[in-house]
């Protein structure tokens, strides 16, 4: 499958029918910069490359 762009406009879209929620115009632009922002996060969690065998700590130990 091809790579896509994030398109936070397009989630928007289809999700908020989904939710039944009403997204008013003077809230998209800070909806769409908080996804955005979401998304980046979310990339920089999947660059990182984990063992086959690992696992989920049970306790946090830093």
């Amino acid at each position: 499958m091809a790579y896509k762009p994030f398109d936070a406009d397009a989630l928007i879209d289809a999700t908020a029918p989904l939710l039944q929620l009403h997204v008013a115009p003077e809230h998209r632009a800070g909806i769409k910069l908080n996804l955005k922002t979401a998304s980046k996060m979310a990339a920089l969690v999947e660059q990182v490359k984990l063992a086959d065998d690992a696992e989920p700590a049970p306790v946090y130990r830093p």
